[in-house]
């Protein structure tokens, strides 16, 4: 099949190229950056420069092409404020309705929307899968939701053949993220344990993440939504551990009470925002750390046929040890 990938130089994005590439498939990437393209794409992939915030610059890109990936998408904790909600909207909502304009005058068999679990805000309740009501907050959050809607409107409104996956927190080498802060921190052999609660959480490996989307194309039903995690949450206490044995470190774990947490958070988010500065931590993320998360991927492990199989114990030591390798521990 004729593919486009949006969003192709990012993490996400190599790797799924260099898949569908592997699996037989022409691959078109849509990317910004030529020379950065060049440099990280297989020279088999097609280069199409356009950016999804400019409707103009896409003309042409879904041109003969029968699936479309569409994982361009602004990431960030940055808290609720008008200019940051326009900021992402300009990418997660304004650069989705841009890419489906274009890829509805061609006839696409499938338009894959790479979604995240972060749509559903913090929840109360401990296990969700695709039912669960959506309770997003900060402006990643919200936008990646309205992203999704967008989607799903089309389908209802057009029969569009989109179909809309969430993965969970995606890891692996070539990736910095929230691992490479836990093994910052891990790294001088004290660990804060906040709460009393197991503070589960799960997170994908980036090969499995790849694999089931490259089932999508054959086995997504369009309107639908797949959520994706690993098949286990871990305590922050356990991936710890684990970061620990990579680095040669015996973790000690120091309690912090939840509440405290959050207060010198809080405490902590006035202070830089009167000097106007971004903080490391927020209120939101001590929440979010400490609320347990179960994800339920029953209806794409039957739909797609396919379990994660890289755990946590196998994926994160190559992370860390990518880490190294990098000098960024």
């Amino acid at each position: 099949m004729n593919i486009l990938v949006t969003g192709a130089t990012g993490f996400m994005g190599t790797y799924l190229v260099s898949r569908l590439i592997e699996c037989g498939h022409m691959v078109r990437a849509l990317v910004r950056d030529e020379a950065k393209a060049r440099r990280v794409l297989d020279k088999s992939c097609e280069i199409f420069v356009g950016d999804v915030e400019k409707e103009e610059t896409l003309i042409g890109c879904c041109e003969n092409i029968d699936v479309v990936y569409h994982m361009a998408a602004l990431m960030g904790h940055d808290s609720p404020s008008p200019e940051a909600f326009e900021k992402f909207r300009k990418v997660n909502v304004y650069g989705v309705t841009n890419i489906i304009r274009e890829a509805k005058k061609n006839n696409i068999v499938k338009f894959i929307h790479i979604s995240s679990t972060a749509a559903l805000g913090l929840q109360k309740i401990i296990k969700v899968n695709e039912e669960t009501e959506c309770r997003p907050y900060t402006p990643y959050q919200v936008t990646k939701r309205e992203g999704e809607l967008c989607v799903l409107d089309e389908f209802r409104q057009s029969g569009f053949p989109a179909v809309v996956i969430r993965p969970s927190m995606v890891y692996g080498p070539g990736f910095k993220g929230d691992f490479l802060t836990l093994a910052k921190v891990c790294k001088s052999g004290w660990f804060p344990k906040i709460g009393r609660g197991a503070n589960l959480s799960p997170a994908l490996y980036i090969t499995d993440l790849v694999e089931a989307m490259v089932k999508l194309i054959d086995k997504g039903k369009a309107g639908e939504i797949y959520m994706l995690s690993s098949k286990e949450s871990y305590t922050l206490s356990e991936t710890a551990e684990i970061i620990g044995r990579v680095l040669n470190k015996k973790i000690r774990f120091i309690y912090v009470p939840r509440n405290l947490a959050i207060m010198g958070a809080g405490i902590l988010e006035f202070i830089c925002k009167q000097l106007g500065k971004r903080p490391p931590v927020t209120k939101r993320n001590i929440q979010s750390v400490s609320t347990d998360r179960i994800i339920d991927i029953s209806k794409l492990s039957k739909e797609l046929e396919f379990e994660p199989c890289i755990s946590l114990e196998i994926g994160l030591p190559k992370t860390i040890r990518y880490f190294i390798e990098q000098k960024y521990l």
